[in-house]
C-alpha cells in the first residue's frame, strides 16, 4: 500500500524496497534451512538403516572373497583409516567406526567454507565435520562398484579423514621370524650328543642339509654358553690306499716317454694322476735327473717325429709309434719344419 502512493518520496520508497528485499531473502534462507533439516533427518535415517549396514558387511565379505585388489583396497579404505608399521615390529591399525554406514561421507563432510579448516578434531564446532581424502582412479570389477564412488576434481573419493573420536587404534606385534636351525637347535644338539652322530647323519635324520644341522648345533652352543659338544668324529672320510712307487715307477716312466698320457697311466695302475706324477719323479730321481717339463717332453716328441720322417717312415707309422693321432703327428712335423723356416712337405707321397 505504501509503495502504491503516488506522492511517496523517493527516499522512503527506496527504504521500503530495501527492507522488503531483505525480508524476502531471509524468508528464502529459512525455507532452504527447513528443507535441509528435513533432508538431513531423512539422510540420517537412511545411513542408520540396519538393513543397509548388514548389506554393507556382506559386500565386504564378498569383495574379500573375490580377490580383486582394487575392490579390496577401496572397500577396506572405508573401514581402515591407516596402518603404521614400525621398525621394531609394532603395527598400529586405525579402524573407522563409521565404515559400515553407507553415505556417511556426504552426511558428515558438510561445507567447511564458512567454518574454516578442521584443525582440531576435538573441537565441538567441527566435531562431526570431516574432509574427504581423494584416491587415484581404481580399476574396479564393474560399473556397479564405480557408481558408488564420488568424483572430486578428477579424482575418486574413497576415504575420509576422521576425527580421533571416530577412530579406534589396535596394536599388533609382528612375530620374529626364525630359521629352522633356531627352532630345532636344542632337539638337534641333544640328538647329536646321545647318538654321537655326524652332521651328515643328523641332516639325513631330520630331513635337512648338513650345513643346516651344523647351524642348529652352533646356535644351541651360542645360546647356552655352559653346553659343550662332546662329539669328536674323525674328519675327511676314508683315505685312499698308499702306493709303492718303486713297483711301477720305471715302467710308468718308459710308457710316458713312449707317449702315454698321465690319465692313461693312472687308469692302468689304478691310482690318481698326482700319484703318477710322483712315480715319474721318483724314477727320474733314481737316475739323478729331474722330471722333464711338459714343454720339454713335447719338444722331444717333435724331434722324434722329424727323425722318423727323415728315415722314410709314413705319417701313419709316426702317429702309431708316438701313440698319437694323425693330426697331432702332423702338427709335430709342421712345428719342426717351421722352426727351420721350411714349408711343410706333401706327406701324401709318403703313405705306406
Amino acid at each position: 500500500m505504501t509503495l502504491s502512493k503516488p506522492d511517496l518520496s523517493a527516499l522512503v520508497r527506496a527504504q521500503v524496497e530495501q527492507q522488503l528485499d531483505i525480508a524476502l531473502k531471509r524468508q528464502q534462507e529459512i525455507d532452504v534451512s527447513l528443507e535441509l533439516l528435513a533432508s538431513g533427518v531423512k539422510h540420517v535415517e537412511e545411513v542408520l538403516d540396519p538393513k543397509a549396514v548388514i548389506q554393507r558387511l556382506r559386500r565386504l565379505e564378498k569383495v574379500l572373497a573375490d580377490g580383486n585388489a582394487s575392490d579390496i583396497n577401496l572397500e577396506l579404505a572405508m573401514h581402515i583409516d591407516a596402518i603404521f608399521v614400525h621398525p621394531d615390529g609394532k603395527v598400529v591399525m586405525r579402524s573407522n567406526r563409521l565404515g559400515i554406514f553407507e553415505g556417511v561421507t556426504e552426511l558428515l563432510a558438510g561445507n567447511n567454507s564458512d567454518d574454516g579448516p578442521l584443525d582440531d578434531p576435538g573441537d565441538e564446532r567441527n566435531g562431526f565435520q570431516i574432509r574427504p581424502r581423494a584416491l587415484s582412479r581404481r580399476r574396479t570389477t564393474g560399473p556397479a562398484e564405480s557408481s558408488k564412488l564420488v568424483k572430486v576434481d578428477g579424482m575418486i573419493e574413497g576415504h575420509v579423514k576422521l576425527p580421533e573420536k571416530w577412530v579406534d587404534e589396535t596394536v599388533f606385534h609382528m612375530p620374529k621370524l626364525t630359521s629352522w636351525a633356531e627352532d630345532h637347535a636344542e632337539e638337534v644338539f641333544q640328538r647329536r650328543q646321545e647318538a654321537k652322530l655326524s652332521y651328515a647323519k643328523l641332516a639325513s635324520e631330520f630331513g635337512v642339509t648338513p650345513p643346516t644341522a651344523r647351524a642348529a648345533v652352533q646356535h644351541y652352543l651360542a645360546s647356552h654358553p655352559e653346553a659343550k659338544d662332546e662329539v669328536n668324529l674323525p674328519r675327511g672320510g676314508k683315505r685312499p690306499p698308499k702306493f709303492d712307487l718303486s713297483e711301477f715307477g720305471h715302467e710308468a716312466r718308459n710308457l710316458w716317454e713312449a707317449g702315454w698320457s698321465k690319465l692313461k697311466l693312472a687308469d692302468k695302475y689304478g691310482c690318481s694322476s698326482p700319484t703318477v706324477d710322483k712315480a715319474l719323479a721318483w724314477s727320474y730321481a733314481q737316475d739323478g735327473q729331474k722330471m722333464p717339463a711338459e714343454q720339454n717332453r713335447r719338444e722331444a716328441k717333435i724331434r722324434q717325429a722329424r727323425s722318423m720322417l727323415d728315415d722314410g717312415q709314413s705319417l701313419e707309422d709316426i702317429a702309431k709309434s708316438l701313440d698319437v693321432s694323425d693330426v697331432t703327428a702332423r702338427q709335430y712335423l709342421k712345428e719342426s719344419f717351421a722352426a727351420e723356416g721350411q714349408p711343410m712337405p706333401d706327406l701324401r707321397k709318403r703313405r705306406s
